[in-house]
């Protein structure tokens, strides 16, 4: 399971003592930009991190899109430990312009009883790129 670089494991566990709270959401924006930069099964070591290769999904479109949301969320759910009660779902509107954009709603761990909503976007362009911020 990914545990983060190693300056981000060696950084405090815990949501309150971290002083800046920008880089802390950087870090896991670029924790989700490589599970959304890589495809499922292309990484040797873990077959199941990354998101699902979107050439190879042959169902109807409905289907598709709810398999694809149900696998991104358990691939955060298990490779970004700060993130728990995680939902994924596809902005239908972004698919016109051969582009997709995730919607990741969740709760970031503050401490072992507080929890702080959150909301990230990526956007999957259509160059191969991937665009990860905060909803604010």
């Amino acid at each position: 399971m990914y545990k983060g670089s190693l300056f981000e494991r060696l950084l405090p566990t815990e949501y309150e003592t971290v002083k800046n709270l920008d880089s802390f959401y950087s870090s896991i924006a670029n924790n989700l930009s490589r599970i959304f930069s890589t495809n499922a099964g292309s990484a040797q070591i873990l077959l199941d991190y990354g998101k699902p290769d979107l050439n190879n999904i042959n169902l109807s479109m409905k289907d598709s899109i709810e398999k694809l949301e149900m696998d991104c969320e358990r691939c955060i759910n298990k490779y970004e430990p700060r993130l728990i009660r995680t939902r994924v779902r596809i902005d239908k509107d972004s698919l016109k312009a051969n582009r997709m954009d995730i919607i990741i709603d969740g709760f970031l761990k503050m401490s072992s009883k507080n929890t702080e909503h959150i909301i990230f976007k990526a956007n999957l362009l259509s160059n191969g790129k991937t665009k990860i911020y905060k909803e604010i």
